[in-house]
């Protein structure tokens, strides 16, 4: 098979288990998860986005089937087009069904107390998420009224990924222990509950940002900015920038693509995915280029959110050129697939070769199991710097990034750089630079 077209979740499971590639496909293919809702869906916005952004992750991932139990007739307290929210999860490669799960079937919770070890539980408000595990101290939220979409993602990635490594048996203990995070604060720690860490209910967010790569870091950006509660979206406009064409290998881990956006520019499905909620958008159908930041129209885009994973193009942004410039990297090696890093260009004083070094020349192994069996056996050609990408790593990451955005209209704290690797939350290093003032607030609406 072309490796190049390859599922980029699947590189994962048959690097770990030193399967064919072939072989990994036919797991996820048989594998399935059950997401299961009780009455509180209807009312919370929160636990919609949760169980949604949960649904978008898992027909990705496990391809035997994404079994939903949720209220019949749930209204539809999302921003997107659907006269219920049945019919919408159904959209996103949901299962609507009354079939009970086993007790050995993994299940993904939404205001449901975990019932077994094979359970994880979504909890999430405004600006906190987190999960909670069975036999452990269940930790409850207070409803609010907030329409954050940080949490709610946060959420919906952590346990999907806790179940994903239970299911394929990769770091076969998932997270483990109940984890929670703010993203107003992110070194919160344990007081990450208390009301000062849960961040303003209506920020100021920005009037017009320029999204550069439009891969799984970049339409995680977008899935997350679109659900945030922009109430003058006249006023709103997006840059989209990318020259590449949306590929097979693709709809595992973009979460804005689709079997019918394939061979289709991947502007042209974060564009429509946006313009469904009411944004403008402007799309470039071509790769950055240095003069890029010098142009005219540049000058209407005081912010970037870089997800270009090209060192190259990275050193080409000129930071002088914004406001504020966001750069995020996710990992492709197996031992780091799940590791992410912001870095926040705009307030680290280095040069850029200093944030970058050199690229090495050499050929980088990212998957070495593969790499020696394919190579050995010369069925596949070469597989070298093809690396693995994961919807809820991507998603993961994007409530980091465009947490910082909306900190800086808002005088929250600032970061410099933040790393963090899913498999140990707790270790997460978040370097805090000082406070946003008011400078940028006249960027915002």
């Amino acid at each position: 098979m072309e490796l190049q077209q390859t599922n980029r979740v699947a590189l994962a499971i048959a690097e770990e288990h030193n399967i064919e590639v072939e072989d990994a496909i036919a797991k996820m293919n048989q594998s399935s998860i059950y997401l299961l809702a009780d009455e509180s869906i209807k009312n919370s916005f929160s636990i919609q986005l949760a169980f949604l952004t949960a649904v978008n992750i898992s027909h990705r991932v496990f391809l035997g089937g994404v079994i939903c139990q949720i209220p019949q007739n749930t209204p539809n307290l999302l921003k997107l087009d659907s006269s219920n929210f049945n019919d919408l999860v159904s959209k996103f490669g949901g299962v609507n069904s009354l079939v009970d799960p086993t007790k050995k079937d993994i299940k993904i919770l939404f205001g449901i107390e975990c019932f077994d070890e094979f359970c994880v539980e979504s909890i999430s408000s405004g600006w906190r998420g987190g999960v909670n595990f069975f036999n452990q101290k269940r930790i409850v939220l207070e409803e609010t009224n907030s329409k954050i979409s940080f949490g709610p993602i946060v959420s919906a990635s952590l346990v999907c990924y806790d179940a994903f490594c239970k299911v394929f048996q990769i770091n076969a203990d998932g997270i483990d222990l109940n984890f929670e995070i703010s993203l107003w604060n992110l070194n919160s720690g344990e007081d990450w509950h208390k009301s000062e860490n849960e961040g303003p209910e209506k920020p100021y967010l920005p009037r017009n940002i320029w999204t550069l790569g439009l891969g799984h870091l970049g339409q995680a950006y977008l899935w997350t900015l679109g659900f945030m509660p922009f109430e003058n979206l006249n006023q709103v406009q997006v840059l989209l920038q990318d020259a590449d064409i949306v590929q097979p290998e693709n709809i595992g881990s973009q979460v804005l693509c689709f079997e019918e956006n394939i061979r289709k520019p991947k502007t042209r499905a974060c564009m429509n995915f946006l313009e469904g909620l009411n944004f403008r958008t402007q799309i470039i159908e071509k790769p950055f280029i240095k003069g890029d930041c010098e142009q005219e129209w540049a000058e209407n885009y005081p912010f970037i959110l870089n997800g270009v994973d090209n060192v190259k193009t990275r050193k080409s942004i000129n930071k002088a050129s914004f406001k504020l410039f966001i750069d995020g990297a996710t990992n492709g090696q197996f031992d780091l697939f799940d590791s992410f890093t912001m870095r926040n260009i705009s307030f680290i004083q280095k040069d850029p070769d200093s944030i970058w070094p050199q690229e090495n020349e050499d050929e980088v192994i990212f998957l070495k199991n593969l790499y020696h069996k394919y190579e050995k056996e010369h069925t596949c050609g070469k597989l070298a710097n093809i690396g693995i990408s994961t919807p809820f790593v991507g998603l993961f990451s994007s409530t980091i990034i465009v947490g910082e955005l909306i900190r800086s209209l808002n005088q929250g704290r600032r970061y410099s750089i933040v790393s963090l690797q899913m498999r140990n939350l707790n270790s997460m290093e978040a370097i805090e630079s000082g406070v946003y003032g008011k400078e940028l607030m006249r960027f915002a609406v």
